[in-house]
């Protein structure tokens, strides 16, 4: 076609060409300008706000009497958000408690015992000891009084033998001498006798030993017992489950009347001030970003809003060594794949409004390289 006939003819010919002039140099201008911007940041439009999600679970197992909190809820560190049943954790409580003073009584009683035996061991003992002394003391005047009646019972029987003296006087001599060896043999009798009434006395003093240790025994099951007891607190503890953070409950597993196992998920709860950006980058940016890197991100919830965050933390991995099915790529055929490293940016809330799993788009400033240009 003619240009003539395309652009028409006279002032209207000018003012086409004109604009047409006018339009490729504003195109040529927003062209360098989207290069220059290209080359300044690495842009992703695969990124989602992400946050730790906390699974609330049970540690022990029963019937769930009560889910205080529902999907959607806010709550505070401390809350209680399922109750689990705890009547037979309680009787078994009331049932250590009973062991436990039943124990108690019985040390008292022991110890009371063993007490008693001390005392009455320690005065038969010092008893026996003053009878032992006393019998030695009569032992020794009874050698005395043998040996004083045989040497007189010796020179009545010289004088005897002489004629000097009666046979009356020697007579009762010999039943003198007698008297005095049956009185040293019965004095030694009773000594021999409190000395085995002091080491009966003292025999029974073990008796208290052994009761010292059925002391130890009953302690040692006491302690036995309030371990258990301890144990059965932390269960009856357990079974009122709270949540760990403030938070906001993002979804429930369990209902009122539901049996729950240990380790059984009842809820996911997170902490919507503590977001955060999750992103893949392709490995051949990965030499144009660094940690600490400014971010511009744009929600597609919140067109148009331009929000800023930080680049905190570089993935040490690509994403594909942590797929569910490897391809081990059997057969030899090999195509090259783009790897995507995964990144995570700091990004503050809009008054609780961000929430995760929302899809944004950023770009990562490259450090170094020309800004984005001013409209």
């Amino acid at each position: 076609m003619p240009l003539n006939s395309l652009f028409g003819s006279g002032a209207n010919r000018v003012i086409r060409v004109s604009l047409l002039v006018a339009a490729l140099a504003a195109g040529g201008v927003w062209g360098t300008q989207w290069l220059q911007f290209r080359a300044a940041h690495v842009y992703e439009n695969d990124a989602r706000i992400s946050a730790d999600m906390i699974a609330i679970a049970s540690r022990v197992d029963g019937w769930v009497v009560e889910r205080a909190a529902a999907q959607g809820d806010h709550v505070k560190a401390g809350d209680i958000l399922v109750r689990i049943d705890g009547r037979d954790a309680k009787l078994k409580l009331e049932a250590l408690q009973a062991r436990i003073a039943e124990i108690k009584a019985e040390q008292n009683t022991v110890a009371a015992e063993a007490e008693m035996i001390v005392s009455q061991t320690r005065h038969r003992t010092n008893a026996q000891k003053h009878r032992l002394q006393a019998s030695r003391v009569a032992v020794q005047a009874a050698e005395k009084q043998v040996l004083l009646h045989r040497s007189e019972r010796r020179r009545i029987r010289a004088l005897a033998h002489q004629r000097i003296v009666s046979q009356t006087r020697l007579e009762k001599t010999e039943v003198d001498y007698n008297d005095a060896e049956e009185h040293l043999r019965l004095a030694r009798a009773e000594g021999n006798a409190n000395a085995s009434l002091l080491a009966e006395a003292r025999a029974a003093g073990a008796e208290a030993g052994v009761l010292r240790s059925r002391i130890q025994q009953l302690r040692a099951e006491e302690r036995r017992v309030q371990a258990q007891l301890e144990q059965q607190r932390l269960d009856i503890g357990d079974r009122n489950i709270t949540s760990p953070i403030s938070g906001v409950v993002d979804t429930t597993f369990v209902d009122k009347g539901e049996f729950v196992r240990p380790g059984q998920r009842m809820m996911l709860i997170h902490d919507p001030d503590k977001i955060y950006i999750s992103a893949n980058i392709r490995e051949t940016d990965l030499r144009d970003v660094a940690v600490g890197a400014a971010v511009k991100i744009s929600v597609d919830a919140f067109p148009g809003r331009k929000l800023q965050g930080v680049l905190t933390k570089i993935g040490d991995a690509a994403t594909s060594q942590f797929a569910l099915l490897p391809n081990p790529n059997p057969s030899g055929n090999f195509t090259k794949v783009t790897q995507r490293i995964p990144v995570t940016i700091a990004i503050g809330q809009i008054d609780g409004r961000l929430r995760p799993g929302m899809m944004v788009e950023i770009d990562i400033v490259i450090p170094g390289r020309e800004p984005e240009p001013s409209s």
